[in-house]
């Protein structure tokens, strides 16, 4: 394969991880990071669990019991 041909094909695969990671949501906790930085640098921000934990705790607070 030619040397601009790898390169392609790695930008490319970059580009759908990327896309796969924003659509699952697995980028979560970096997207919250660099809002945190920009919004509040002086405070500290949440451990990735502490932050994992919120997030499902905000999920399924909304259901009330079972059918």
């Amino acid at each position: 394969m030619l040397p601009a041909a790898k390169s392609q094909a790695r930008q490319f695969l970059s580009a759908g991880l990327s896309l796969l990671r924003g659509v699952t949501g697995d980028d979560a906790y970096e997207k919250y990071l660099a809002h945190h930085q920009k919004t509040s640098p002086d405070a500290t921000p949440l451990s990735a669990k502490a932050f994992f934990k919120a997030q499902m705790e905000q999920k399924w607070s909304c259901i009330n019991g079972c059918c």
